[in-house]
């Protein structure tokens, strides 16, 4: 079992914890963390999954059915993602801490895939000021038993960041649903845009040449308009301006 893993998270799939735990700050609410493992001491954590949950002020339990049916569903997608951690909030406790329930819970998730990571945030700050840096974040691992508080990085590369989103809500159905939907209702000479962006390969080849690029800055456009209909926008982008 590795005990040093280096985990990065994707700003959506921050921005999403953000929005959740900021969601409801008088009772603990949790999910899943969605992810790869790319290699034995790495996991990047792609997305996130909210299941049925029980939630107290102190306490919260996630659907163990629920668990299943994400994973399975993950598997069904073939994007090379599966459950690789959980998050919960402690709202007004602070998150530098793992209580002897969360270190039971995380050494659940470590025996079945070793690189598990555990997300701890206190969003009542955050609520307050709406500023990022007042989010209290914190990840955890268990280490020859005990809780041990490890470092995390954002990713900062601007190209998998842009297909990480656009992959994750086109799953969702965010673009094509809701945004062309949106966007042609405005204007009807963005319907042939909207199809022409949506039916691009971006690939690995979004910074070779000037047509790319300008692929690449209309999907980014397109983006923006579907991450504030999802209402992580304004996170995502504060994330992705403060981290590059």
């Amino acid at each position: 079992m590795p005990d040093e893993v280096d985990i990065i998270v994707y700003p959506m799939a921050l921005a999403k914890m953000v929005e959740h735990t900021s969601a409801n700050v008088r009772k603990e609410v949790a999910g899943f963390l969605i992810g790869k493992i790319p290699n034995t001491g790495t996991v990047e954590i792609t997305d996130i999954a909210i299941a049925r949950q029980e939630g107290t002020s102190v306490h919260v339990t996630l659907n163990d059915e629920d668990q299943a049916l994400i994973a399975e569903r993950l598997e069904q997608e073939g994007l090379g993602e599966v459950i690789v951690g959980w998050y919960h909030s402690h709202p007004h406790m602070g998150a530098h801490f793992f209580s002897s329930t969360d270190v039971g819970t995380q050494k659940r998730y470590q025996y079945f895939l070793a690189q598990a990571v555990g997300f701890v945030l206190d969003p009542h700050r955050y609520v307050t000021s709406q500023q990022l840096k007042d989010m209290d974040i914190h990840a955890w691992r268990v280490m020859n038993g005990s809780a041990r508080d490890v470092p995390f990085t954002i990713s900062n590369e601007t190209d998998k960041s842009i297909e990480n989103l656009l992959e994750h809500l086109q799953r969702q159905n965010i673009i094509k649903r809701a945004v062309s939907q949106i966007l042609y209702s405005l204007n009807p000479k963005l319907e042939q845009s909207i199809t022409q962006m949506l039916n691009l390969n971006i690939g690995g080849s979004l910074a070779e040449g000037r047509g790319i690029l300008l692929k690449k800055m209309l999907l980014f456009g397109l983006l923006i308009q579907a991450l504030a209909i999802s209402g992580v926008f304004l996170i995502v982008w504060a994330l992705i301006i403060f981290f590059v």
